[in-house]
């Protein structure tokens, strides 16, 4: 049985708000809702298992400092294209890009620090539990 069992309420990107089952879940002194990284596609409404997961501080640090590394490159990239497209002077374009990226990269690392690199362990969504077996008795073979 999962540590934490809910039911999801949202989805956003890689993210889900999970309404608590405390009377199925294993650890007490759980909050009503909880966030967690949702690497399995969970959807709103279905029944998932949580659990509270350590992570390597070697992968978050690549993630908090190597994200605006790639962002300036994809401005690069980005504003070259779009300067390539337009037939104009590439230097305004590429500013503009590597800026925008920036912006994009640096609000996610700072998402990331925020939510899972100050407490050590973040909750993370590994399974979807189905609530009860549907058979399908219509077709027969």
């Amino acid at each position: 049985m999962a540590e934490i069992r809910g039911l999801v309420v949202k989805k956003q990107g890689e993210r889900a708000e999970i309404k608590v089952d405390k009377t199925e879940s294993e650890l007490t002194g759980l909050p009503k809702y909880l966030d967690c990284w949702n690497p399995v596609g969970a959807k709103a409404g279905d029944v998932v298992g949580a659990e509270y997961r350590d992570f390597d501080n070697t992968k978050a640090k690549m993630i908090i400092y190597g994200l605006p590394v790639t962002g300036v490159l994809a401005g690069v990239a980005f504003g070259n294209s779009l300067a390539t497209f337009f037939h104009m002077d590439k230097m305004p374009f590429i500013i503009g890009g590597i800026i925008l990226w920036l912006i994009v990269t640096i609000s996610y690392a700072r998402i990331f620090k925020r939510d899972a690199v100050r407490e050590g362990k973040q909750p993370v969504i590994f399974e979807i539990q189905a609530q009860e077996m549907v058979i399908d008795m219509s077709k027969k073979e």
